[in-house]
């Protein structure tokens, strides 16, 4: 019977594998693969006909599978996925519950095998694990519905589970393949392995050093997974440090890797100045790989155009008063003062905000937009922005040249490679963008020498439990995933991860800055470095 139990196991990731493939029209690699299922699933099917308790789920066979067959000889892929998805994954689960319930499942260990080559490979951490107890009432493993062991974890009064409760093989494929190739991975955290091996998997002649502080967890790793083949091959490479701070310096030193962050690792470390640490730079990095599939497609389109360069437009920023408007909660009480001292400001505007202050007859002297996203034409479109100078991040939304009116300029940043090489090519400056438009903006100011930058809008928080100006913003009612900062008033307030990331950065930024003064305006988060000051203060009256 555990046979059965292992072949189910197969079919449930193989169905998962099979729909994936339709999905994205591999149609030959899902059929083969559909073969597979097929051919495997006799057992199944004779132990659920042979059992009386199992009658109603031979019923739900017995429609399924004429169905299934139908659609395979008429090649109806679609229609294939679909029953595979929606009526035979459900039936195949409540098979492998059956018999858990059953106590047929024996979970293979691979505790001495592993063991044995990490004594040869790894003698510190070996002797380490050695010594680690049995039980750990942080973790606690559980079983998933396939069969494989996940791991729920407790950190003060959260509990969350590290794999999925339905098929963590199939969770781990899924996040390998999201990932980059890359000849080496750096990968922060095990939990039971199961990313780890996928990627090992995936990319056979590529490394993977995994950083740990939790010898509970690698020990179970090393349990439940079957590590040698990569062991032997010097492909996997395990760190382990009870201090995180000293896999964050472990970290620092290497180089020419793919990073990948379990974020469950991350929820699971207790120190919260460090966690917090953690959280800000698997955001950075999670936003980099989601937006990278549109930053070549927008290079090249904006390249096409042969736009020029930012710097032409330098005097409008050069020893002036640079008001960045953004789109945060307190933009609306600023507009009069932005009315009043209008003649003598430069209001650089972000895309967002640029509708509402045209409408409240505010002309802003130059407008950016950073974001690479298809719909950032909306920021613009029916806008007169006819003789109103925008500044591209090079990397942007290239949909915003449709529909925008006025003079365009690029933007060249650091940390893109193409961008970083015209700028060097043709002596312009490449700009630190921060992760976000305003960001981005204040460097600009910044390297166009601007006498003060002050921020309007720029709330950085959730200010009045709003997270956008009025019109162009919601309000904020679950505050449970939020942080709490402190605002300009002194009071707390609410911010989110990328919000508090983006606050962090323009600390670091005006850290030690000279010939540029910095203030902040409203009552959005407190940005050390930029005193807010009454508008009468900060022109001098």
């Amino acid at each position: 019977m555990n046979d059965i139990f292992e072949n189910n196991k197969q079919n449930l990731l193989l169905i998962n594998e099979i729909v994936a493939n339709y999905r994205k029209q591999n149609f030959f690699v899902g059929s083969l693969k559909l073969s597979a299922l097929l051919k495997n699933i006799n057992s199944v099917v004779e132990v659920i006909f042979s059992r009386e308790d199992c009658r109603d789920l031979a019923g739900e066979l017995e429609q399924i599978l004429p169905a299934l067959l139908q659609a395979q000889g008429d090649q109806d892929y679609i229609l294939q996925a679909d029953i595979l998805e929606g009526d035979f994954l459900p039936l195949l689960q409540k098979i492998q519950i059956k018999l858990q319930d059953d106590g047929i499942p024996q979970v293979p260990e691979f505790f001495e095998s592993n063991m044995l080559i990490l004594k040869e490979k790894n003698e510190r951490l070996y002797k380490i694990l050695q010594n680690v107890q049995g039980d750990n009432a942080k973790y606690v493993i559980a079983y998933a519905i396939n069969g494989q062991p996940t791991v729920q974890a407790r950190n003060g009064h959260r509990c969350f589970f590290m794999h999925s409760t339905m098929n963590p093989e199939w969770e781990a494929q899924v996040l390998a393949a999201g990932l980059p190739a890359a000849k080496n991975y750096v990968v922060f955290g095990m939990g039971l392995g199961y990313h780890v091996i996928e990627l090992l998997k995936k990319y056979p002649e590529n490394k993977v050093t995994v950083l740990d502080s939790e010898k509970y967890l690698l020990l179970q790793a090393l349990r439940y997974m079957d590590w040698t083949t990569y062991f032997k091959e010097n492909r996997i490479e395990i760190v382990y440090e009870p201090d995180i701070t000293e896999l964050i310096g472990h970290l620092k030193q290497m180089k020419d890797y793919e990073l990948f962050m379990h974020y469950p690792t991350v929820q699971a470390v207790e120190n919260p100045s460090i966690r917090t640490l953690l959280e800000d730079f698997f955001v950075t990095t999670s936003s980099m790989r989601e937006q990278e599939r549109f930053l070549d497609a927008n290079f090249e389109k904006l390249s096409e155009r042969h736009l020029p360069e930012c710097s032409e437009i330098k005097s409008l920023f050069y020893k002036k008063n640079v008001v960045i408007v953004g789109a945060g909660p307190s933009v609306n009480q600023e507009l009069p003062s932005l009315k009043q001292y209008r003649n003598n400001i430069t209001i650089f505007a972000t895309g967002h905000i640029a509708g509402t202050l045209l409408r409240e007859g505010i002309i802003p002297d130059a407008i950016i937009i950073t974001d690479p996203q298809p719909h950032m034409y909306q920021q613009v479109k029916g806008l007169d922005t006819k003789n109103i100078p925008l500044i591209l991040l090079s990397t942007a939304s290239s949909s915003v040249l449709d529909y925008y009116e006025g003079p365009v300029y690029i933007a060249y940043q650091n940390g893109y490679r193409k961008a970083e090489e015209i700028a060097e090519k043709i002596g312009a400056k490449a700009f630190e963008t921060g992760g976000s438009v305003t960001t981005t903006a204040l460097d600009i100011a910044l390297q166009f020498e601007a006498e003060k930058v002050i921020f309007v809008g720029v709330d950085l928080a959730y200010t009045g439990g709003n997270s956008h100006a009025e019109g162009v913003g919601r309000r904020i009612t679950a505050t449970e995933s939020l942080r709490k900062v402190i605002s300009c008033s002194g009071e707390e307030v609410y911010t989110s991860k990328n919000l508090d990331i983006y606050r962090k950065w323009i600390e670091r930024r005006i850290a030690n800055l000279t010939g540029t003064v910095i203030y902040n305006t409203g009552n959005g988060a407190r940005i050390a470095g930029a005193p807010c000051r009454r508008w009468d203060e900060m022109m001098g009256e």
